[in-house]
């Protein structure tokens, strides 16, 4: 301010003593006050030589020039006697930058984003920018009540030193989102379509209940995506303001909605401008249909499955084309003009992100190759693949028109790393284990080439392990894994009253079967030591002591759904052949199955799934041990106590476990109406199965092969504890000598 206040005398001087100023002319320049910038450089600024005559205009010009250095904090030019005085006062130069009160952001995240550096000068435009960035900070961290004040001391040697005293303030919270001009949808419903969420005491271990404009801004365009997935062709959100108050402490969050009248789809056609289309392709991939409520996503989706089942038939040059046309009655009729597009080669992939992982890594999960016919599907699919490497928070495929070809695009492959080891220490409950710990320490791109090495070591009231794993997902630079495994446990069954304690290795080699298949192939070699309990089973007793295992296995599994963790569409199916002969004690062959489906049902509120679990395993000229039988209840069959099903001593009450078994659970998955970002939701199941047929040498026991059925409801929830299950079920089928339990959960995870 100081400074704009003598430029401006300047100014007012120089307009009204131009005639005085230049009654004579000048001839000389004197500079005085300067002190660690020399003459010569200050003429330099000015553009002028000592000998150099100056003209009216050029002083105007001349102050201006030595204003814009930022060297001075006063600038006066005087005129005596044919000279041309120049007085300047110079800038501080910055001794040191500290920082105080900081807490939450720490010095080394702070002082790199300050431009101001130990020697520069010191200007008070130049702290004010840094303030702003440090303020900045705090805001992007929702701490929009922190204030810095800087704080200059003046040294010796027109030195400064330049402290930011910080009071961080709390994480501004949003104290509440309103909604107005909705009438179709509550607050309620509305709340759970946004990312932007209102500050609760669950949400202490994440980030929820935080401020963030950039989010808000985004939840205004989800709100916008929601009501048109919702029929609401002409909804609009005009306005998502947050407003803080006094304190900056809280924010209250208003959406203005304007719905507009909702839709519906009507006439649902195609028109095939394109060659070698059939019409069953078309329509095989058109769920959509005359009476349905309009949806953004769903007529989205109808264009990409349109477009993946069209190249599939071997027609890769195709342009799907949604035309809409409104009608009368609230109606949306929909035409798809199937067209020829432009033949496009694929010239470039260019990977980009990947600072520590390899791009070969990359590279092999693509679909696609410079010089492919240029294929959306493949392009989805392999963004799929490279996600499901678990070393990248996103990944972005894109593609651009190249430059160096006609009727080509580079492939843009855009990823962000994340942390890919870790050490962990998890812990839990459940009415089936007790309370259970696990210590673990892995690495998932060794040295950036995908390699996992992982150390476990888990202790339970039922069981003791450690195992350490090493797997190569490209052995031999193929697209096969190599997986190896040292291992030592202790299993506890109480209900057949036994110890089994193991140790021993395996070796497993995976390799694709198609585009979603994948086979294995693995070997186990195992060292048994059964232990029996003080009046167990006499069928267990006799199968005490040592033996040795050694089993060739062949797996198979063909996926296809869209989530392996939490799948909510697709299905799969997978199977396991056991081969023990090849050496050790034991002979037999274990066959073991499973599959499942999923959909997504009542515009995809609900999830259903069926899954069905079997297994037998048949004796090769001997008894099948009880170590090597299958036991079902609890988790794999809810409703009963774990081994609660199958073939049981009637002496001593043991279960014997069975060499066949089948289940099937059909099960619906819904939201509670709940927020988001608690993480809960409900599911309602049934489970039919038995389990019955063992070898023995004993004869009073029971086996019975008739149906079990069980029924139930529960709830999952993904608290900030780790997930928790809670069931409440009942047996309608069952037999007497069956153990059930109608209610049991599980609480935390191992990891």
């Amino acid at each position: 301010m100081k400074k704009n206040i003598k430029y401006l005398i300047f100014l007012f001087f120089l307009f009204f003593n131009t005639n005085i100023l230049f009654s004579n002319e000048i001839k000389n320049i004197e500079i005085k006050g300067n002190q660690r910038i020399d003459e010569e450089t200050i003429f330099t600024y000015l553009n002028l030589s000592k000998e150099k005559k100056i003209k009216e205009e050029d002083l105007n010009v001349l102050f201006k020039d030595l204003f814009a250095t930022d060297l001075f904090s006063e600038i006066i030019f005087r005129i005596t006697d044919n000279t041309l005085f120049i007085e300047l006062e110079e800038n501080p130069i910055v001794n040191r930058i500290a920082l105080e009160g900081n807490k939450y952001l720490k010095d080394d995240e702070l002082l790199p984003e300050i431009f101001l550096n130990p020697r520069d000068v010191f200007t008070k435009n130049k702290i004010k920018e840094n303030l702003q960035r440090i303020l900045a900070m705090y805001r992007a961290g929702g701490r929009y009540a922190a204030v810095v004040e800087p704080k200059i001391i003046y040294l010796e040697q027109n030195r400064v030193d330049v402290v930011f005293e910080i009071n961080e303030g709390p994480i501004s919270k949003i104290q509440s989102i309103k909604f107005l001009g909705n009438e179709f949808f509550s607050d309620r419903k509305l709340k759970g379509e946004v990312m932007i969420s209102e500050s609760r005491w669950w949400k202490i271990l994440s980030s929820g209940g935080k401020y963030d404009p950039d989010i808000l801004n985004f939840d205004k365009e989800n709100l916008r995506k929601f009501y048109a997935n919702e029929g609401f062709v002409d909804a609009d959100i005009s306005l998502a303001k947050g407003e803080v108050n006094l304190e900056r402490e809280r924010f209250f969050i208003t959406f203005v909605v304007s719905e507009g009248e909702r839709y519906k789809f009507g006439n649902i056609s195609a028109t095939i401008k394109a060659k070698g289309i059939s019409k069953k392709t078309i329509l095989d991939a058109i769920s959509i249909s005359d009476g349905d409520w309009f949806s953004a996503k769903r007529l989205d989706d109808t264009v990409i499955r349109l477009t993946e089942n069209i190249m599939s038939d071997g027609q890769p040059f195709v342009a799907v084309v949604p035309k809409l046309n409104r009608t009368d009655k609230n109606k949306v009729n929909v035409n798809f003009d199937i067209l020829p597009a432009p033949k496009k080669y694929i010239d470039r992939i260019i990977i980009s992100g990947n600072t520590r992982t390899l791009d070969k890594v990359i590279r092999r999960k693509l679909r696609f190759a410079e010089g492919d016919a240029f294929n959306r599907s493949l392009i989805r699919r392999s963004k799929t693949l490279v996600t499901n490497l678990g070393h990248f928070a996103n990944v972005e495929i894109q593609n651009k028109e190249s430059i160096s070809e006609i009727n080509a695009v580079d492939i843009s492959v855009q990823v962000q790393e994340q942390s890919t080891g870790s050490f962990s220490i998890g812990g839990g409950f459940s009415s089936a284990n007790g309370a259970q710990a696990s210590l673990g320490i892995s690495e998932n791109n060794l040295m950036g080439k995908s390699q996992k090495l992982r150390f476990n070591l888990l202790t339970s009231e039922r069981e003791n392990r450690a195992d350490i794993s090493f797997t190569e997902p490209f052995f031999l630079n193929r697209d096969i894994s190599f997986k190896s495994d040292i291992f030592t446990t202790v299993q506890e069954f109480t209900e057949s009253k036994y110890d089994n304690e193991k140790e021993g290795l395996g070796i497993t080699i995976g390799y694709n079967n198609g585009e979603y298949g994948r086979q294995s192939v693995g070997y186990l070699l195992e060292k048994r030591n059964i232990v029996a309990y003080s009046g167990a089973s006499a069928s267990v007793e006799a199968e005490s002591g040592d033996t040795i295992l050694s089993l060739v296995s062949l797996g198979n599994r063909f996926d296809k759904t869209d989530n392996r963790l939490d799948p909510s569409d697709g299905w799969f199916v997978s199977n396991n052949i056991g081969l023990a002969g090849v050496g050790g004690d034991k002979k037999y062959i274990k066959l073991t199955g499973k599959a499942a489906t999923f959909k997504k049902l009542f515009q995809e509120k609900y999830t259903f799934s069926l899954t069905g679990n079997t297994g037998y395993i048949i004796g090769l000229d001997q008894n099948i041990e009880i170590s090597d039988r299958f036991f079902i209840g609890n988790n794999s069959f809810v409703g009963f106590q774990n081994a609660g099903i199958g073939p049981r001593d009637k002496n001593t009450d043991d279960s014997l476990g069975g060499n066949f078994y089948y289940t099937a659970t059909p099960e619906i998955k819904f939201d509670l109406g709940l927020p988001k970002e608690l993480g809960i939701r409900a599911r309602l199941f049934s489970t039919i199965g038995t389990l019955s047929v063992i070898d023995t040498n004993i004869s009073n026991y029971y086996d019975n092969s008739g149906l079990r059925v069980t029924a139930g409801t529960g709830i999952l929830w993904q608290s900030p504890f780790g997930p928790i299950r809670l069931d409440y079920s009942y047996a309608f089928l069952k037999e007497n000598y069956d153990k059930t339990e109608t209610f049991s959960f599980n609480v935390g995870s191992l990891f």
